[in-house]
């Protein structure tokens, strides 16, 4: 028979967690089934919670109050950056206020796939995305500028629009999606089209409630184009490439 627990013996008691954090039993609350409930106290915060028995034992009592301070500061550091990078975008871009009249064509490029969506005076009625089974990028690459040169040599589109390069990007990814990009520009010119480049912050921001995560800003994405059209998209890059033509034409 194991010895029977006196939960009053940890009152008053310190303990570390396992990540280094200092806390104190401050009393005894009750018993839930077959474990002891305890109010502690973070010392280096003085933040307040309830521990069981079993959580002090494992060294688990871990301060959930700073880490809900935490995030969330991280989570302003990063709107405030989010609206410095739009002031800085829109010092070097500008969006023109007359592609409601103008045939528009939105590509979000990447190397493996791409999205696209097109508008009429103002209308998007069409998006697809474009994929290549191709191992090699450049081979990847030259397909999907392939298929996007045989639209834009049908001669309905006026303006390109092509979401800039993030420079956030890791220095093998960045390389790869500029070398293709590149290779897209070379037709766009060209066919004497109006090439407009946008940082993606700054049509992002055109949009009401975008999350500052990116995963999270992908599925926002793909409920809005739902919302918006009522058909699922059949990729996240169609979904952006409809999402950013939309910002673009003024929502």
């Amino acid at each position: 028979m194991g010895k029977k627990i006196n939960p009053e013996e940890y009152v008053g008691q310190e303990f570390v967690n396992k990540i280094g954090e200092r806390y104190k039993v401050l009393k005894y609350l009750f018993k839930e089934k077959l474990n002891y409930c305890f109010d502690i106290e973070f010392m280096g915060t003085g933040n307040l919670q309830m521990a069981t028995l079993n959580q002090i034992r494992n060294n688990t009592c871990f301060d959930l109050l700073e880490r809900k301070k935490l995030k969330r500061i991280k989570t302003e550091l990063q709107l405030r950056e989010r609206t410095r990078l739009v002031n800085k975008a829109k010092n070097t871009c500008v969006i023109p206020n007359n592609l409601r009249y103008k045939n528009v064509l939105s590509i979000d490029l990447s190397t493996t796939s791409t999205g696209i969506a097109y508008s009429k005076n103002g209308t998007i009625v069409r998006w697809k995305t474009i994929k290549s089974d191709y191992i090699d990028f450049r081979e990847r690459g030259l397909e999907i500028v392939k298929q996007l040169v045989e639209i834009l040599e049908k001669g309905m589109i006026d303006v390109v629009i092509l979401e800039d390069v993030y420079l956030g990007l890791n220095s093998d990814v960045l390389t790869k999606l500029s070398e293709v990009r590149g290779m897209l520009t070379y037709h766009i010119k060209k066919l004497n089209l109006d090439l407009l480049l946008v940082p993606a912050v700054l049509w992002k921001h055109r949009i009401e409630g975008v999350p500052t995560h990116r995963q999270e800003q992908k599925e926002f994405m793909m409920k809005k184009f739902f919302e918006y059209t009522e058909v699922e998209a059949d990729s996240d890059d169609s979904a952006d490439a409809y999402m950013m033509l939309r910002a673009c034409l003024g929502g």
